[in-house]
């Protein structure tokens, strides 16, 4: 089970909905390629965080909820001196991120690729029910 964020620097409730994913991707890219933890090194890093996030996100969107439900994402941002945490949450019913097969790299396809780039970018990551949020965590972290 995925940890608790206790205080994060950010937290975002917004519907899930594809209108309002480029509105979460431009936030994240102003976060990281201004905050003070990411300077001078904040180019690829910053791109590659703000890539999981929107990875992340539009997986919530796409499948998290059945097409006829309104449904909430929660994200959560919090800066540490060594690591960068990052959670999405949602309330649908949830997957088995083991059953999702790893995508042909040498044939790629239009979809399919957003948990692949998320394992293969992140340091941790960890998914399941929370009962605290009372939803399904996506818990990441980037080591800087």
């Amino acid at each position: 089970m995925p940890s608790y964020l206790r205080n994060p620097d950010i937290t975002m409730e917004i519907k899930a909905d594809l209108l309002y994913l480029p509105a979460i991707g431009h936030f994240c890219k102003a976060i990281f390629s201004r905050h003070p933890c990411l300077q001078g090194r904040e180019d690829q890093l910053a791109y590659n965080l703000e890539l999981i996030v929107y990875e992340a996100c539009s997986n919530v969107i796409r499948h998290a909820y059945p097409s006829h439900e309104d449904g909430l994402l929660k994200f959560k941002l919090l800066f540490q001196d060594t690591k960068i945490v990052l959670q999405v949450i949602d309330f649908g019913p949830g997957f088995d991120p083991s059953s999702i097969p790893t995508p042909d790299v040498t044939n790629p396809k239009e979809t399919g690729m957003g948990l692949f780039i998320i394992r293969k970018t992140v340091d941790i990551l960890d998914y399941g029910f929370s009962d605290r949020e009372g939803g399904n965590v996506m818990h990441m972290e980037k080591h800087l």
